[in-house]
């Protein structure tokens, strides 16, 4: 699980959410060398354990300046979970530094084979909000995508909260999967709307990629 591919700027929030372009890039060549194959969040459950899902929260404009071009050079795809209503402007949620992708650069995005999922149409904590707020949060978001041209649309839980009523509505309204923020690996007992995620911030070494990596794979044995 990724936030940004970028390097902070002095008045950036949340600085381990920023992952170094250069150490990105690092890992991406690992796991190429390893012979990893990227897949969607929704297939982890049956995954093997060469194959891996790349995920980034939010949608920020770096992705696609920044991420993309890398994961293209390496060969590899990704799941991008944007907040649709905020699309072309600023992570208001976080401080309003950094800009998200617009429109065209995620339809481009989508035309460049990556998976636009939903993070929610405000990037709403479903769990604070009114139900009929939960609701219009969810729904209206994979409205836009469908009419965007996004086939079957993922979703992504905003800072990770959930619970079962709030499960209940994604799957309601029809997404196939839905990830959160619990550390761990998927097989198939996990909950199909409740995936687990590896977070990859700023301070993850190289040396500890692939600690995360191995255990991974020990793990699906």
């Amino acid at each position: 699980m990724y936030h940004k591919v970028a390097v902070p700027g002095a008045a950036a929030k949340v600085r381990s959410h920023y992952v170094h372009p250069a150490a990105f890039d690092r890992q991406l060549q690992l796991l190429r060398s390893l012979g990893y194959r990227s897949i969607s969040p929704g297939e982890t459950r049956a995954a093997s354990a060469r194959e891996i899902a790349i995920t980034f929260d939010d949608g920020y404009e770096n992705f696609f300046t920044q991420a993309m071009p890398s994961l293209s050079k390496a060969g590899l795809g990704a799941t991008v979970f944007v907040v649709t209503s905020r699309l072309g402007r600023t992570d208001e949620w976080d401080g309003g530094i950094e800009p998200l992708m617009t429109r065209e650069q995620v339809l481009e995005s989508a035309k460049q084979g990556i998976e636009i999922g939903s993070h929610t149409s405000r990037h709403a904590d479903l769990t604070a909000v009114d139900p009929s707020i939960a609701r219009e949060e969810i729904f209206e978001s994979r409205q836009f995508l469908i009419s965007a041209g996004m086939s079957n649309p993922g979703f992504c839980y905003p800072y990770g909260r959930h619970n079962p009523a709030i499960r209940a509505l994604v799957k309601a309204a029809g997404y196939p999967y839905a990830c959160g923020t619990q550390r761990g690996q998927n097989d198939l007992s996990t909950d199909n709307f409740d995936l687990h995620r590896i977070n990859i911030r700023a301070d993850t070494s190289l040396p500890i990629f692939l600690f995360k990596l191995l255990r991974a794979r020990r793990t699906r044995g």
